[in-house]
């Protein structure tokens, strides 16, 4: 504008001179910059490049994620649940102390790996934690853990090679049901909900009321499985998510229906808005009709139930209820019927060699046994306290147990003669004799003399957490059998899923 206005030689116009001056300062300020821009460019991708081989692990991670669906109904991990882990690993204090970048990396690739099992292991079973295991192994180090030229492979040598992949302290059992604590209050937040997955009959409800308890959190639990039951459960979520407690719906899967239609809805709704303290847990056997949409939403803890004798014991007499023990003759039945429910469910281990078959032998039967056995008894004494063992109608509860109560399962003729064989022997006046023992094999245990609740229940503790395949009517090398067969199929797991990523 000043050029087009000038008179004469523009040379002669200061204005126009100085206008031209600044022109060419501004213009090397502006080259000066775009060379700057260009180092901090360069400097900005160096920086990104650091993070490269870490952002292959999360990529590695995630697609691992997806493949263990291929194993189980049960495992659907979701990238919102992924960038939850990331962002707990990269929110750590102590992973940015050190000055060098390898250092720093190395860190951060040791937590993100330690999160990520801890977090997705407890959703597995326990024979997939060790699949799952191994393929982590395999990201974290880029070759196979495990030595598979040997074709005696045991769990052992997978624990090993776990151990020697990762370190002997590294969590991949996962961080479940003993660290309750923890997972509420510090890995889910109010709008996730922590879903317990179970066994049948395997009932983790009392964890969560006792670390109510233990918290003075205040906790309201409903029952599902009618419709009463569905309107309580909406108002409880809808009441505790704005006064900030706790609610529990308990046997969810027993309204596999109402979860799709309505709780994913309402667990959908669920925001920044909603009260901080709240928590809501769900708990359900393992059931392939539970929505995926439920399983994508919440943190998952399988609980799978405690193997052996006394574990099986354990449950099954706190199950029943204090009026019950109130014969001697009666609790000394339900002791036996305790030990024929434990050795009917720990055959179920070892398939084929257990049972031929994977029958649905669950709590309830024992259950149902008891009422039996309270019906029979009652009918052929009477409700007296002092009931003579040999006046006890031995033969109808025997028929009665193998014919209807575990033999109504059972298929198989060999199966029902391992299953006669077991109640035709433990079912006998001779078991209110001083040292009657519960199997014919050498270190059996043997009945207590008495047998008042707190007489049963001591007896129960006193055996070893871990019984002999004998106990059961197996033989000794059975657990050895079993334990190639679990090694076995872990391994073919992890073929499975490591085809399908090769799809990904």
């Amino acid at each position: 504008k000043e050029i087009s206005a000038v008179e004469g030689s523009i040379l002669d116009d200061d204005r126009v001179v100085e206008g031209m001056e600044r022109l060419m300062k501004e213009g090397a300020q502006v080259e000066e910059q775009i060379a700057k821009s260009a180092e901090i460019m360069s400097e900005v991708e160096r920086a990104i490049s650091k993070f490269e081989p870490f952002s292959q692990i999360c990529k590695q991670l995630f697609v691992l994620f997806a493949g263990m669906r291929e194993i189980s109904f049960l495992y659907e991990f979701t990238a919102k649940s992924f960038m939850n882990i990331l962002d707990c690993v990269l929110g750590k204090d102590d992973l940015g102390n050190s000055g060098d970048d390898s250092d720093r990396m190395s860190a951060l690739k040791t937590a993100l790996f330690k999160e990520v099992a801890s977090r997705v292991a407890r959703g597995l079973k326990a024979e997939d934690k060790m699949t799952f295991a191994l393929l982590l192994a395999k990201i974290y180090t880029g070759v196979s853990a495990l030595d598979r030229s040997s074709d005696n492979l045991r769990t052992d040598d997978i624990f090993v090679a776990i151990d020697g992949a990762f370190g002997v302290n590294f969590p991949w059992q996962g961080r479940g049901l003993n660290n309750l604590r923890e997972v509420t209050f510090q890995d889910i937040n109010s709008t996730v909900p922590l879903l317990l997955c179970s066994a049948p009959g395997h009932d983790v409800s009392v964890r969560v009321e006792k670390m109510a308890k233990s918290e003075s959190k205040e906790l309201a639990s409903v029952a599902m499985g009618s419709v009463e039951g569905y309107h309580t459960a909406e108002n409880l979520i809808i009441g505790a998510s704005k006064r900030g407690t706790w609610v529990m719906i308990k046997n969810c899967h027993l309204c596999t229906d109402w979860l799709e239609d309505t709780l994913i809805k309402i667990l959908h709704a669920l925001n920044a808005g909603t009260h901080k303290e709240f928590r809501i847990f769900i708990t359900s056997e393992i059931s392939p009709k539970l929505p995926t949409a439920l399983l994508q939403i919440c943190d998952i803890i399988v609980a799978e139930a405690p193997t052996g004798i006394k574990a099986s014991l354990s449950r099954f007499f706190s199950s029943i209820s204090n009026e019950r023990f109130g014969n001697s003759v009666k609790n000394r039945l339900y002791l036996i019927l305790g030990w024929v429910h434990a050795v009917v469910q720990e055959r179920l281990r070892f398939m084929p060699n257990g049972w031929s078959e994977q029958y649905e032998f669950t709590e309830a039967d024992a259950i149902h046994a008891l009422d039996v056995i309270d019906s029979l008894v009652d009918e052929s004494c009477g409700k007296k306290q002092n009931i003579d063992p040999e006046k006890l109608p031995w033969d109808a509860i025997r028929t009665t147990l193998c014919k209807g109560v575990f033999g109504g399962r059972i298929t198989n003729d060999a199966d029902q003669a391992i299953l006669d064989k077991l109640v035709n022997t433990t079912f006998v006046k001779e078991s209110f004799n001083l040292d009657f023992q519960m199997a014919h094999v050498d270190g059996a245990p043997k009945l207590p003399e008495g047998s008042s609740k707190d007489e049963c229940l001591e007896w129960i503790e006193s055996l070893p957490s871990h019984n002999p395949p004998t106990w059961i009517g197996l033989n000794k090398m059975a657990e050895a059998v079993r334990d190639k067969m679990v090694a076995e199929s872990v391994l073919k797991k992890v073929d499975v899923v490591t085809s399908a990523l090769s799809y990904e």
